[in-house]
């Protein structure tokens, strides 16, 4: 009966130690497209237009082949993982965050010092849709009809721009998103 305990007494220590890293400041996770689509290596939320710590913030974010393929995550798609419960996405190396520019559909999605605005409060829910609180009914999208492929990685990369589209189960392969923390 002690070895059962104590055993019992391990698993719940080893499971509140998870939850705690997942919950570290400084944890890097990346917000990752349940469905991988037509990219083995899945799509991530990604900086538009460059890589890793050279990526521009103006271009706003997208959809891109994830980079832990590589073996880490890259700058342009590493969200600081202990802010992710609290609503805000933050790219921990830019000091960004992820904002809605509108709360209408079709809306891109930009990056913006971090300011605790409505446009940056989003909120990850069970079922995996990605909204923002102030109209729940939208979802972070990708798109199924445009991509292109970019001029790195092998097999090339891929990328898809992000919009914000209503929440629908029938588009939940283009909306459904998960954490991927290495």
């Amino acid at each position: 009966m002690q070895k059962h305990i104590m055993a019992l007494s391990m698993i719940v220590m080893l499971t509140i130690s998870f939850i705690v890293k997942a919950d570290a400041p400084g944890s890097i996770v990346e917000i990752m497209l349940g469905a991988n689509l037509d990219e083995a290596r899945g799509y991530c939320l990604d900086i538009a237009g460059g890589k890793g710590a050279n990526a521009p913030l103006d271009k706003g974010l997208q959809a891109h082949t994830c980079y832990h393929y590589t073996g880490g995550i890259l700058e342009d798609q590493g969200f600081d993982g202990a802010l992710i419960s609290k609503g805000q996405f933050r790219i921990s190396y830019f000091g960004v965050c992820m904002s809605a520019q509108s709360f209408t559909t079709s809306s891109a999605l930009s990056l913006a010092k971090c300011d605790q605005s409505d446009e940056q409060k989003f909120l990850l829910k069970p079922n995996g849709y990605l909204v923002t609180q102030k109209a729940p009914e939208l979802c972070v999208t990708v798109s199924s009809a445009k991509k292109k492929e970019g001029r790195g990685g092998s097999p090339v990369h891929v990328m898809r721009p992000l919009t914000l589209e209503s929440c629908d189960d029938v588009k939940k392969t283009y909306q459904a998103w998960i954490l991927n923390e290495l």
